[in-house]
């Protein structure tokens, strides 16, 4: 008779534990919709153009771009012109500015930094209605080394990343 009054508790437990965790999710939903992009669950990214002379620009964004929607969680990532919103960028223009110089020999870069401006508009899948239409730019320091070529090479995912988080965060919260 204990093993069965048991048996029915434990029973009993483990059915209050389960809808207790099933109903602490069933509020869930993906990411915050800003009040102007109700409405848009999905996104897609129109192919980006690139007004600079440095190459790969366009990809370099575009590639961080779909890595920060998948990061942040508020939109789905869509393809095929099935998303609700579309989003187009256009890289216009790379600066760099030097930040200190080797104290050895004033005319080499030992630390810099890179900034990458695009202008970027986000529209619903209809284009009756821009969501935003916004400058941004997307920036990072380094040190140069030895090589400054290869150190700007090095650091310009990290200024896409930047400018990338900054785009996705406005669509995501636009009243910020």
């Amino acid at each position: 008779m204990t093993t069965h009054f048991w048996a029915r508790e434990w029973a009993v437990i483990f059915l209050v534990v389960w809808a207790v965790g099933s109903a602490g999710c069933a509020g869930y939903q993906l990411g915050h919709k800003g009040t102007s992009l109700k409405g848009g669950d999905s996104i897609q990214i129109k192919p980006i153009e690139n007004r600079t002379q440095e190459p790969g620009l366009g990809e370099a964004l575009s590639f961080a771009l779909r890595q920060q929607i998948q990061r942040d969680g508020t939109f789905a990532l869509e393809t095929q012109n099935r998303g609700d919103i579309l989003l187009e960028a256009t890289v216009t223009s790379v600066t760099r500015n030097k930040l200190t110089l080797d104290p050895q020999d004033v005319l080499t870069v030992r630390d810099f930094e890179i900034f990458v401006t695009a202008q970027f508009k986000a529209t619903r899948q209809s284009g009756s209605e821009v969501l935003m239409q916004k400058e941004i730019t997307g920036k990072t320091s380094s040190r140069a080394a030895s090589d400054l070529t290869e150190a700007e090479r090095r650091v310009l995912p990290l200024v896409m990343q930047d400018m990338a988080q900054q785009a996705v965060d406005q669509l995501s919260n636009p009243d910020w």
